[in-house]
């Protein structure tokens, strides 16, 4: 029994008898759901996707927005439609406009906060900001050098250089207003290209920059008039009608001849 046992053991051991592992992965039979697909499943799916494509092609206009847009058409805006974002007025469109100009020219010295650094003064609260805006457009026009004493502190080691050549009348206009309103406070006037284009003319040849003493007086104002935004009420005033209907603005006295007065010689 002993020796039918051993011979057992020994024939199960044989390499001729044991099967690789390999061998046995490779002999094994599928299992559900894992047999491979037809041929006949290819072939439709390339069928079904020809027919999709040319049907496609034929009805895409070649892929042509123009020619599948109705002509005149153009987009409705849906009721109670509010729009993203607040509405800006003409000021705040032209001090954003200001501020952009202030970040990409003046930031780097004065600081976004106006406070300045070392020796370049502060533009918070500064009587050069807040006074005449004559020497204000001087000084970015054609730049300043040397001592400048700015809320009791003498400054001038840093130089600021002219902006002519770089910047335009209207962005001059708006970064002087935007300056003027969020360091010095001043809400009622805005500096308007117009005005800048006069101080251009009057200023803008000089070659060297301004020292102190050289600018206008301190309370010295660029002359111009108000943008008719600044003042929404007197267009408002001048909309209104009078008791008859009639616009008081267009009123006009039946004695008033159009015709200037023609001369007549004495005899």
């Amino acid at each position: 029994m002993m020796s039918e046992n051993n011979e057992n053991r020994d024939y199960e051991h044989k390499p001729s008898v044991r099967e690789h592992a390999s061998a046995r992965r490779e002999k094994q039979d599928p299992e559900a759901g894992f047999e491979p697909l037809s041929l006949w499943f290819f072939s439709i799916c390339a069928f079904v996707l020809m027919i999709g494509g040319g049907y496609l092609g034929a009805k895409s206009a070649g892929f042509d927005f123009g020619s599948t847009q109705v002509s005149g058409y153009k987009a409705g805006t849906p009721p109670n439609f509010t729009p993203a974002g607040p509405v800006l007025s003409e000021r705040d469109k032209y001090l954003k406009s200001g501020e952009a100009v202030y970040k990409t020219v003046c930031n780097g010295c004065h600081q976004f906060n106006g406070r300045g650094q070392g020796q370049i003064p502060p533009l918070v609260d500064s009587e050069w900001v807040i006074n005449g805006t004559e020497r204000m457009a001087q000084i970015v026009l054609n730049g300043i050098r040397g001592p400048i004493t700015v809320n009791g502190t003498s400054y001038g080691a840093q130089e600021m250089p002219a902006q002519k050549g770089a910047l335009s009348d209207q962005r001059i206009a708006q970064v002087i207003t935007y300056v003027r309103e969020r360091f010095g406070g001043i809400t009622d006037a805005v500096v308007t290209k117009e005005m800048i284009a006069d101080a251009r003319n009057r200023h803008g040849d000089r070659v060297a920059q301004y020292t102190a003493g050289e600018l206008a007086a301190e309370d010295a104002m660029l002359s111009g008039e108000q943008p008719a935004w600044m003042n929404p009420e007197a267009d408002a005033a001048e909309g209104e009608t009078s008791a008859d209907g009639k616009n008081s603005g267009d009123v006009k006295d039946p004695a008033v001849n159009d015709k200037a007065p023609e001369s007549k010689e004495t005899k």
